[in-house]
Parts: C-alpha cells; sequence; structure tokens
C-alpha cells in the first residue's frame, strides 16, 4: 500500500467520505466501514481525521470572534491553575464548552492552532516581529541547527525603509 501520508484528498474522496459518513456515522466503527467502501485506499485514521477536522457538516467554519478567543485564552488560563502538574491541555473538553456557551463546533485543528499561534505571539515583541532569530526554513535549513542565519529581509534597517 502506498504512504497513504502523502495521498491528498481530492473532491471525490471528500464526496465519498461524506456519503459514507451519512450510512455509517452512527456507528462506533465507521471510521473502517467507510474506509472498507473506499476499497482501502484511505486508512480509517486519515478518514476520521478528514471528517473530524474539514468534513462534518456541524463544524462552524467562520474565524472565531473576540469573545471567543477571550474565552479560550481565559479557560486555558483557568485550567492550568485548577491543574498545575497537568502537561497536556484537554482540547476536546474545551470545544465541548465553546459548543455550549456559544452554539458553534470548531474543529480541534482550529482551537489548537489558535491557541499555539498565540503562545508564539507572546515570544514577539509589540511590532510582532522577531529580529534576533529567523524562523523561516530558508535561512536555517528547516532543522534545528545549531548555527542560526538571520533572514536579510527582517533586518531592521530593511524594514524601516
Amino acid at each position: 500500500m502506498a504512504n497513504q501520508s502523502r495521498i491528498r484528498f481530492n473532491q471525490e474522496d471528500d464526496d465519498e467520505i461524506k456519503k459514507y459518513m451519512k450510512v455509517f456515522g452512527h456507528l462506533p466503527n465507521c471510521n473502517t466501514l467507510v474506509s472498507e467502501k473506499m476499497n482501502k485506499r484511505i486508512s480509517p485514521k486519515r478518514i476520521r481525521q478528514r471528517w473530524t477536522n474539514n468534513l462534518d457538516p456541524r463544524l462552524c467554519l467562520d474565524p472565531f470572534d473576540e469573545i471567543e478567543k477571550l474565552y479560550m485564552i481565559d479557560w486555558v488560563k483557568k485550567y492550568k491553575i485548577q491543574n498545575p502538574s497537568a502537561d497536556k491541555i484537554p482540547w476536546k473538553k474545551l470545544i465541548q464548552e465553546i459548543k455550549v456557551k456559544f452554539g458553534k463546533l470548531y474543529s480541534e485543528n482550529k482551537v489548537k492552532n489558535f491557541w499555539h499561534s498565540k503562545q508564539r505571539q507572546k515570544g514577539r515583541n509589540p511590532s510582532g516581529i522577531n529580529h534576533d532569530v529567523s524562523y523561516s526554513p530558508q535561512y536555517n535549513n528547516g532543522q534545528g541547527s545549531s548555527e542560526i542565519k538571520r533572514d536579510p529581509k527582517m533586518e531592521i534597517s530593511k524594514i524601516l525603509n
């Protein structure tokens, strides 16, 4: 079997997954059944990920509004205070609480991406540009090498001119 992580989903795949999820979605092994109906071209795990992050018609695809953003930040802050030894955030619990409070179901990916982008922004200066280190893989060879090269486009003199 080909390396499935490299296979891209196309509209036909999405349509097939939607069709079979309407039939089998209520069953506990629905992703396996969908995979079998699709001749195992796509693994059950990838079907589940595609469904829960992109195709489920209940998902809200709108961007977060400010109240939802503040709620997530506050929720995680309170969770960390109440559970100082916890090393993981229970994203599914947060998603369900957002659904109850705001009536919107967001994907786990969307919530996590929001949170992690906020965490990255914390480390930057108020202008949003880190002048010391380039995070661009083209300047650091995409690796965690000990030698960090500066991105010439990010030099302060270039930005100000």
